[in-house]
């Protein structure tokens, strides 16, 4: 897994490349969805503790993320935009659910069925 040394690094990476608010927000949504629609439970997923992954993933994933559409990310987009978190915790945010989702993507294709 990563550490919160990680998250923070990256956050700051994020910082200095200047994205716009907007796009980290769209950004965000995107990647909360993705996490929601490949675990069970995504919610309740602790990214800085040795959960077992595997354990976790839905039952129709086979290799790949299940995508979500244009539609459920502006949802999610929407609700972030309005709750308007200050920049810097926007970034760090985004940070920890893109580590999170990288491990994911880890879990799925060491996991796939047709192996």
């Amino acid at each position: 897994m990563f550490t919160k040394e990680d998250v923070e690094i990256l956050a700051y990476q994020r910082y200095t490349s200047g994205e716009d608010y907007d796009k980290s927000v769209w950004y965000l949504a995107e990647l909360l969805v993705k996490i929601l629609k490949n675990v069970k439970n995504g919610d309740d997923i602790k990214p800085f503790e040795t959960d077992n992954l595997v354990l976790l993933l839905n039952e129709n994933v086979n290799g790949e993320l299940i995508e979500p559409t244009k539609d459920e990310i502006k949802e999610i987009a929407e609700i972030i935009y309005y709750q308007h978190p200050e920049k810097s915790k926007l970034h760090f945010f985004v940070a920890e659910k893109q580590l999170l989702l990288n491990e994911i993507k880890k879990v799925i294709k060491e996991n796939r069925k047709d192996q």
